[in-house]
């Protein structure tokens, strides 16, 4: 994947970038997206998470208090979940067409859009550092599964050049308080 930067004058006022694509890229990542869709619908079903990466995805709001912690757990869990489902299927309905076919091609980002791909890599790598055993930043977790590291990585790459390609579309400080024209 390359992501760029598009000027506003070409991409309007909503415009971030564009992420060129490659196939086998777009398979992983949707199916990824598809996984997490699944478990993040399975946290509906009534009963405990026992899931631990539902538990990091879907953490308790009032830690020291279970009777509050029920409580918004009860009246916003679907909310929650409903969101976090939406950021996954952001990602593997623009992936998907790229996922089907043999060839690169590229996606044009809104700011909504790059947000929502932020939020749901964001929730991939959770789960994926759930899987690998990885508590804090910095822990190495574990290597059971071939690959999963270098997923999580290319994960956290992607996740830090949207946030660039984000930073790169905001007003400048002074521009955003009035100082500039």
């Amino acid at each position: 994947m390359r992501f760029d930067a598009t000027p506003r004058a070409q991409s309007g006022p909503d415009g971030v970038g564009t992420v060129l694509v490659e196939p086998d890229e777009a398979r992983v990542l949707v199916s990824l997206a598809d996984q997490i869709q699944a478990l993040l619908a399975d946290a509906l079903e009534p009963g405990p998470d026992r899931d631990t990466a539902l538990r990091r995805l879907l953490p308790d709001a009032y830690r020291g208090n279970p009777e509050l912690a029920d409580e918004w757990r009860r009246l916003s869990r679907r909310g929650l979940v409903d969101r976090k489902i939406g950021f996954a299927r952001a990602l593997s309905t623009a992936l998907a067409p790229f996922a089907a076919g043999d060839h690169p091609g590229t996606i044009s980002l809104t700011v909504d859009s790059a947000l929502d791909w932020v939020r749901g890599i964001g929730d991939l790598r959770l789960v994926i550092a759930d899987r690998m055993g990885i508590v804090i930043d910095g822990d190495e977790g574990t290597f059971a599964e071939p690959g999963l590291r270098d997923v999580y990585e290319l994960l956290a790459w992607m996740q830090d050049a949207l946030v660039q390609l984000l930073e790169a579309t905001e007003p400048t400080n002074a521009a955003a308080d009035g100082v500039l024209p």
